[in-house]
This record gives C-alpha cells, sequence and structure tokens, in this order.
C-alpha cells in the first residue's frame, strides 16, 4: 500500500494539458432565485459534438475548462433544454446567475433529449432511473438491484465489494431492519423514482453511521402550480403467488405543496436451506423448510407551506407496518463419521410471528438568507417503532427407526415486545461564497428502547414462566454531533473539499434480570476529505478519505437469551463496542463514461452475530461479538457503452483482497480474495419509444468474505415494457432468477469444526404490473432530510 500513494501522484503530474485553456462559470437559479442543482451546462462544437460537460452543485454553481475557439453553451436538466447561446471562449468567463423557469421553456428553445443515464459526481454515483429499462419496470428494490456497483442478494443491499450501505428516500435514512426495509422497498413503484444515488463517501453533514457508504433514492413529485396521480397493482409469482397495490398524489400550487402516498400488499414465500456440522464423531444434517406470508402496508404524507418568499415550513409523515407468519419444520439427521449410518434425529415444529411498525414524523424550516444560495435547515424529529414477536416450538429426539426417545421432549415460547422512541433536532447552516462553499451545523438526539421478553417452558405441556430466561432490558442513548464542512475550486483543474464531525455519545443498558448495568461514553471525530483533478475534457482523477462509525443495532445489546431447542439458543451482548471505519478510495473517470477505482478499507473492533459450536455438548450459541480487525483493498470498474440509440450497456466488475485478523480463539484469522461481474443492458425496439426490453446478469465467483467462504452464483433477470394510451398506461412482464441459481454455500470454522449452510430464498418467479398516471407527467418539486437519520437503522429484525 505505501507505494500505491506515490504510483497515483506521479501519475496525476504526468497529465499533459494542450493549447492555452479558459474557464467560462455561472451559477443557475430559479424564478425564485434559489440554486438548481443537476443542470447539465454543455459545451458544443458546430452544434452537435460535445466538448465540455458539467453539472451544477448545491450552490446551483458550474466550471467548465475548455481550450480558446467558438462555442455554443447550452444548459439542460431531465431532457428538456432551457437555454443555448454562442460565446467565444478567449478569457476566463464570469456569466453571474442565469435564470431559468423549471415549469416552461427558456427563451423558446425547448427539446427533448436523452439524459445520461450514469453521472459522476465529486462524492457520488447517479444513476438515472427512467432511463433504464430494467430499473423502471418494478419497484424500488428492482430498482436498486439494476444500479450499477450495488447488489441485492436474499434482500440485503451492499455496494460491490463493500458490504451493506444504509438506504436514504428524497435525503431521509430509513431507520427499520433490513428485512422490513426490502418490503418496504417493494411497495415504492420504480416509476415514481428519479435517481438513485450512490455515496461511498458521505459528506461531513450526514451522521458518521454506516460503514459502506448510502444509498439516496430521489423520487419525483409535482412541479409548482400543477398536480399528478398514478395508481397501480402487481402480480407476483413465486412458489405462491403475490400482489400490490398502490397509489401516490401529488400537488403543488401557489404556497401549499401536498405529497400523499399508500400501498398494501402481501407475498407468500417457500424458503429452504440445509446446513452441515462435522464434529468430530459426528456429521448433523439440518434441512429447514419455511412457508411465510407477509402482509405490508405503507403511508406517506407531507405537507409544505411557504409562510413568505424566504420561509418554508413543512411536515412530513411515514407509517410502515409488516405482519409476519411463518411456519417451518426444521429436521436434523445425526450421522456417525466412522459407520456412516444415523445414530439419532432431532424434529420440531415451529411457528412465528411478528409485526413491526414504525411511525416517523419530521417538521423542518427552510430559511433563504439572500439570493446567492445561503439558507439555514432546522429539523425536528420523532420516531417510534414497536415490535411484538411471537414464537412457539416442540419438538423431540428420535432414535434410529424414527420412535421417540423417552423425557427428550422440548417445548417453549417466547414473547417479546420491542420499543424504540427517538428524538432529534439538527440546525443545517449552508454559506456559498466566491472563495468557497460553507456549511456547517449540530443535531442532538436522545433514543430510548425497552424489551419486555417473557419465556414459558411447555416441557410438562402447561406453560410455566422460564424467571431466568424472560427479561427486560432498557437502552438510552444520548449523541451530540457538530460538523463542518469546505467546498472550494482551487483553479479550472483542481478542486477539493473537506469535512470534520465530531460525535459524542453516551449510553446506558440496564438488564433486570441480570440486574445488571452497562454505561460508556466517547467522544469521536470523523474527518472527510476529497480532492479532484480534471486535467482535460476526457480524463477526471479523483481521491476521497472518510473515516465512519457502525453502532451496534439495539437488540445486539440486550443480553437475553432465546432458545430454540436444546442444541440451539441466542444471546446479545451488552458489552458490544462500536466500529471503526476508514476508507480511502482513487477513481480515475475516462471520457465520462469508463469508470475504474483503487479502495482500501480498514475496520477496527469489526463486529457480526456469529455461531459458536461447542464440540463437547453440540450446542451452538448465536451472539455479536467484536471479534476481530479488518482491512481489504480492492479494484473496480465499469463501462457504460451508448454507441447505439436503441441498446445502452452498463458492464464491470469487481476484485478485492481481504484480511481478518481475529482477536477470539474460537474463530481463526484468515484471508481470500472475491470478484464479481455484472452487464445490465436495456433495448428500445421501436422509434415511438414505447416497447423495452431489460436484461441484467450478475456472476459471483467463488471466493472468500470475511470469515466466510461463499461459492459461484448467478443472477439473471430480464423485463419487457410496453406503453399505451400517450404512454400514460405502462405494462410490465419481469422474470427474475431465470437460472434458479441463487443458492450459494457459505462455509466457515467455529471453534476449529467446519459448517456450512446451502438456503435458497425463493428468488426465482415472474411478475407483472400495471400502472396508470394522470394529471402533470412533468414532475419536480423539492425534497428535504430528516433529523433522526441515524438512530432508525439501527434496529435489528
Amino acid at each position: 500500500m505505501k507505494h500505491i500513494v506515490p504510483l497515483l501522484v506521479f501519475v496525476l503530474f504526468q497529465i499533459h494539458v494542450y493549447g492555452q485553456q479558459f474557464s467560462v462559470k455561472g451559477r443557475i437559479v430559479n424564478s425564485h432565485k434559489a440554486p438548481v442543482e443537476l443542470v447539465y451546462a454543455n459545451l458544443m462544437k458546430n452544434d452537435s459534438t460535445l466538448i465540455r460537460q458539467a453539472f451544477t452543485d448545491s450552490t446551483g454553481s458550474f466550471s467548465i475548462m475548455a481550450e480558446k475557439g467558438n462555442y455554443r453553451l447550452v444548459l439542460e436538466q431531465l431532457g428538456t433544454k432551457f437555454s443555448s447561446r454562442e460565446i467565444t471562449l478567449d478569457k476566463n468567463m464570469e456569466l453571474g446567475d442565469i435564470e431559468i423557469n423549471e415549469a416552461t421553456e427558456l427563451q423558446g428553445v425547448t427539446i427533448s433529449g436523452r439524459k445520461r443515464v450514469l453521472e459522476q459526481k465529486v462524492d457520488r454515483l447517479v444513476f438515472n432511473v427512467e432511463n433504464s429499462v430494467m430499473a423502471s419496470s418494478g419497484t424500488a428494490l428492482d430498482a436498486i438491484k439494476a444500479t450499477p456497483t450495488v447488489r441485492v442478494q436474499n434482500d440485503q443491499i451492499s455496494i460491490v465489494g463493500k458490504g451493506e450501505v444504509l438506504v436514504l428516500i428524497d435525503d431521509r435514512l430509513q431507520r427499520i431492519p433490513q428485512e422490513d426495509l426490502a418490503h418496504f422497498l417493494k411497495t415504492i413503484p420504480s416509476s415514481n423514482i428519479k435517481s438513485i444515488e450512490v455515496i461511498s463517501t458521505p459528506p461531513a453533514k450526514y451522521d458518521a453511521e454506516g460503514n459502506s457508504g448510502l444509498i439516496n433514492i430521489k423520487l419525483k413529485s409535482a412541479k409548482e402550480n400543477s398536480w399528478n396521480a398514478n395508481i397501480g397493482s402487481t402480480y407476483t409469482q413465486q412458489t405462491y403467488a403475490g400482489g400490490n397495490l398502490q397509489g401516490l398524489f401529488n400537488y403543488n400550487h401557489n404556497r401549499l405543496s401536498i405529497q400523499a402516498s399508500a400501498n398494501k400488499g402481501s407475498q407468500k414465500n417457500l424458503t429452504t436451506s440445509t446446513s452441515q456440522i462435522f464434529y468430530p464423531d459426528e456429521l448433523w444434517k439440518q434441512e429447514i423448510s419455511n412457508k411465510s406470508k407477509n402482509r405490508t402496508s405503507g403511508l406517506n404524507f407531507g405537507l409544505d407551506y411557504k409562510l413568505t418568499g424566504q420561509w418554508t415550513t413543512g411536515i412530513k409523515y411515514l407509517n410502515s407496518s409488516t405482519t409476519k407468519e411463518s411456519t417451518n419444520h426444521p429436521f436434523t439427521s445425526r450421522f456417525d463419521n466412522s459407520t456412516k449410518n444415523v445414530n439419532s434425529y432431532v424434529v420440531s415444529d415451529v411457528q412465528a410471528n411478528n409485526k413491526p411498525e414504525m411511525n416517523s414524523l419530521n417538521w423542518y424550516h427552510s430559511i433563504q438568507l439572500d439570493t446567492t444560495g445561503k439558507n439555514i435547515m432546522v429539523d425536528f424529529d420523532y420516531f417510534n417503532y414497536r415490535k411484538r414477536d411471537d414464537r412457539f416450538f416442540e419438538g423431540n429426539e428420535l432414535d434410529q427407526q424414527q420412535q421417540i426417545i423417552p423425557n427428550k421432549f422440548f417445548s417453549s415460547s417466547n414473547h417479546n415486545l420491542n420499543q424504540i422512541k427517538n428524538y432529534s433536532g439538527k440546525i443545517d447552516f449552508s454559506l456559498p461564497y466566491k472563495w468557497a462553499n460553507i456549511s456547517f451545523g449540530g443535531k442532538l438526539s436522545y433514543t430510548n428502547t425497552n424489551n419486555d421478553l417473557v419465556v414459558y417452558n411447555r416441557q410438562t405441556g402447561i406453560p410455566v414462566l422460564d424467571q431466568n430466561q424472560s427479561n427486560i432490558f432498557n437502552y438510552k442513548e444520548y449523541n451530540e454531533a457538530l460538523y463542518f464542512s469546505g467546498n472550494r475550486k482551487l483553479n479550472a483543474q483542481w478542486e477539493t473539499q473537506i469535512g470534520l464531525r465530531m460525535e459524542a455519545t453516551q449510553t446506558e443498558g440496564f438488564s433486570a434480570n441480570l440486574n445488571q448495568t452497562n454505561k460508556n461514553n466517547y467522544i469521536k471525530l470523523f474527518p472527510t476529505a476529497y480532492l479532484s483533478y480534471v486535467p482535460n475534457d476526457n480524463n477526471s482523477f479523483s481521491l476521497n478519505y472518510s473515516r465512519r462509525i457502525r453502532r451496534p443495532d439495539f437488540d445486539y445489546l440486550n443480553p437475553f437469551v432465546v432458545k430454540t431447542s436444546p442444541y440451539y439458543y441466542s444471546e446479545g451482548n451488552p458489552y458490544l463496542k462500536p466500529s471503526y471505519i476508514n476508507n480511502l478510495e482513487f477513481t480515475y473517470i475516462r471520457k465520462q463514461n469508463w469508470l475504474s477505482s483503487v479502495y482500501f478499507s480498514q475496520v477496527t473492533n469489526f463486529g457480526q452475530e456469529l455461531s459458536i459450536i461447542d464440540p463437547s455438548t453440540n450446542i451452538t450459541k448465536l451472539t455479536p461479538l467484536n471479534y476481530a480487525n479488518t482491512y481489504q483493498i480492492g479494484f473496480s470498474t465499469y463501462y457504460n457503452f451508448k454507441k447505439y440509440s436503441w441498446w445502452n450497456n452498463v458492464s464491470g466488475f469487481n476484485i478485492n483482497y481481504q484480511n481478518v485478523k481475529s482477536k477470539i480463539d474460537f474463530i481463526q484469522s484468515i484471508d481470500g480474495a472475491n470478484g464479481y461481474f455484472y452487464t445490465n443492458n436495456d433495448f428500445t425496439l421501436n422509434q415511438s419509444k414505447s416497447v423495452f426490453i431489460g436484461l441484467n446478469y450478475g456472476l459471483q465467483l467463488p471466493g472468500q468474505y470475511q470469515i466466510f467462504h461463499i461459492s459461484s452464483l448467478h443472477m439473471l433477470d430480464a423485463s419487457m415494457k410496453f406503453l399505451f394510451l400517450k404512454k400514460n398506461l405502462t405494462l410490465t412482464i419481469t422474470g427474475e432468477d431465470l437460472l434458479n441459481a441463487q443458492k450459494p454455500l457459505i462455509s466457515y470454522k467455529s471453534n476449529g469444526i467446519a459448517n456450512n449452510v446451502k438456503s435458497y430464498g425463493d428468488t426465482r418467479g415472474f411478475r407483472i404490473g400495471v400502472s396508470y398516471k394522470f394529471g402533470n407527467a412533468n414532475l419536480k418539486t423539492k425534497n428535504r432530510n430528516a433529523g433522526n437519520e441515524d438512530e432508525r437503522n439501527r434496529i435489528n429484525p
């Protein structure tokens, strides 16, 4: 690694710029003098040849560097051209504020065009969903699946080569468990998504929580003085049938803006798994077939009101609830290693149901200080999460002839009520100056979580309260944060951004059963830094660094024990500590369509749930532990092929090497490599652009991920999309996991005992979706952040 940085510096200074170059700068504002982000400034030759392109930042500013000559400067956004003018570039030009009307054409020049599918910004990759057939023909989760550099497997979302990420919707982090988050994303039609941002190095204004970055889903909404609505239904056939209904409404007139959406759906699934534990004397093989039914519903309501021309206030309410019922029948065979015969069996029946419900309320104020983009944002947030878990199991041990062994019956029922409340407030200042763009702010947050676990022993057939396992656990967490960030354009080629976030945390966990209290108090600093160099039109280099934290999920800190058989139980860990992550990434972009990056990540005090196998008792304990320090180095690249108007292709691969240095005896240190290849394709089949085909394929090569060895797996999805009735009616037909090959074998060693599991998540199936839009179809309004972004993601399903 010590040779990489000097090499990168040498490469940067070997770039030679031909000819004298000048800059043209400007700032795009709307009719209210507010800055407009993501407007493209295109410098054209002969009205058709694109020489250079830039897009406006959060302050509405853009800057383009080009050689001396005559050009046409074209401003456009979302396929609409706002302005076109001739310029002669023979000196540095300052165009000042350029006002555009986002609802109508400017200067009588408006044409339709295809926006780039991918855009690379200084700290994120922007994927324009509306220009991707596969991404725009399903749900938000399908859109994330189609996003380059992102991978979804068994509804778990990760950046390729980097692990799980946190998900935002309109800059608001969704603080619900991964399983519940997947159900929630499936209720959002991807036709309502404008773009997906992959933020690999979040700026200092974001909470430091999350080790691998963020994914931000930007939704469409209504323009000024307009309204629009969309209704739709989806039928899904996997092993069993399911469906979903959704509707949304947007209204924006004068000073009032309203956004509302509702969804309801259900889906039955059949998932299977086979696991093996290789004890010294026996092989334990367990097979599980699990049937589940999920019923989901959601409601989203937002209201914004302009008190004055500079002061806007509003509220946003989000509700999400899921009811899940499942039954499974674990069947374990115990084979003698010497004779290969079955010694005995363990069979059980399990019934479980849970109902998580989330309510989130945000009250915000946005105050424009002047016409240059200076503003203040104030947020107050309340978050409430409630989850009821009920679980019943019973079973027996059987002899070789599968007859019941006396006195080996086991049965128990668990009832747990988990409640989490969070209160937070934050303030953000954004101050763009000519010499730099400055932002700073602070946040206060308080979280209180309660778990009330009641366990009944039913071995006699009569429920008897188990005082040893029943437990009340209370956890309190206070967090105070301050941050500062500055962005400066050093010259036409060099740009830098630095930030620093300070977070102070105080925690207290109390277990009534153990009469045990655990406290923590710490202050940590989280710096971020970005440096970009653009020597010419075809090349761009950037070097980014960030430090982040991964705090334990709230449930992980509860020391209660949940027993599911005589040979398996789970236990929380009140001594679990946060993990700290250092990320360094160097990126090279060629002609805006070929991106390559080398990255390095180091994790201190890495923690996760592990199965601890005791070979003397054949008992497996599942518990979260800080068990290792890790690092990985990798290379990632993708190319966006768009030579033909009817075909857009994004293909790439990632390879990385990981090293895990264990700090505990029963997990061995290990290292290894893994790789992933993907190709996403969109085809337009007719001139009227009303028939499309999408084809996406991914290949996971066998390799090492953390302490786990994962076998190869294939992911192939195909989709067709049809537009009718002046493109207001959309019909989509999608086939998922067509190869039926998402069945990886995952293996590792615990206490020197090898074990593995092969699972299948009912991923193969097809989906038919119909949606109809009416009202004003040109959607664009302002979205906003919420204040309690950090706490809600730490709820464990």
